[in-house]
């Protein structure tokens, strides 16, 4: 996905690849509006930042309220996203520094067909069979 934050910001798809946001719109900005009309907000959003600077020096770019209402859409999805990858990424390093390094056993109920056929560990026999490995027949 691309972020348009400041009129810098270069295209990493399209026509316009390498170029960035305020050169696309000094050369084309009916494409700058295509983008932002048909580009889901998915793969493209831009910043009230980037919208206060194309506003400020290109003023007789049209921002109707219906292509606002898209660029609002589109800084939604983008904060989902940066969203769900913070805490995507907060709940893999928990995992890995609370128990991940626990590794199961499979001493106190060995020799029980719970552990030795299914392969339940100590714990699985503790939580799922309430600490009896005689109780595997019950599961649903």
């Amino acid at each position: 996905m691309i972020y348009f934050e400041a009129l810098g910001q270069m295209f990493d798809f399209g026509k316009f690849k390498g170029c960035d946001l305020g050169e696309v719109l000094m050369c084309s900005p009916d494409y700058v509006r295509w983008v932002m009309e048909n580009v889901e907000g998915n793969k493209c959003a831009f910043s009230d930042k980037a919208i206060e600077q194309i506003h400020a020096i290109f003023p007789n770019f049209d921002f109707d309220g219906e292509l606002m209402s898209k660029i609002k859409e589109g800084q939604e999805k983008y904060e989902e996203m940066v969203y769900f990858d913070e805490w995507t990424e907060e709940m893999f390093e928990s995992e890995q520094n609370i128990g991940c390094d626990d590794e199961d056993t499979y001493e106190r109920y060995n020799g029980s067909y719970a552990q030795d056929e299914m392969g339940y560990s100590d714990d699985d026999i503790d939580t799922i069979f309430d600490g009896d490995p005689s109780a595997y027949w019950n599961i649903d």
